[in-house]
């Protein structure tokens, strides 16, 4: 049964149920912290603060000593 048709409608039935569990813990656990869930949700996508070369004018990672398009010394 866990192989079968069955194991299919029990995941569209449970999974909203599952989905819904882990959305409000992590609700709960940023409260908890002092943090607000859009701060929380906004760490896990961080993409990283970006400086825009004085050389090729292209964006690159500001935790970079040199750009990653022309690799010339950002400043």
């Amino acid at each position: 049964m866990w192989l079968g048709v069955g194991t299919f409608w029990l995941w569209i039935i449970l999974g909203p149920f599952l989905i819904g569990i882990v959305v409000l813990t992590l609700i709960f656990l940023t409260m908890g912290g002092g943090t607000t869930f859009l701060d929380f949700i906004s760490v896990l996508f961080n993409t990283g603060a970006k400086l825009t070369c004085w050389h090729c004018g292209r964006e690159t990672p500001a935790e970079r000593k040199h750009c990653r398009h022309c690799g010339k010394e950002l400043q």
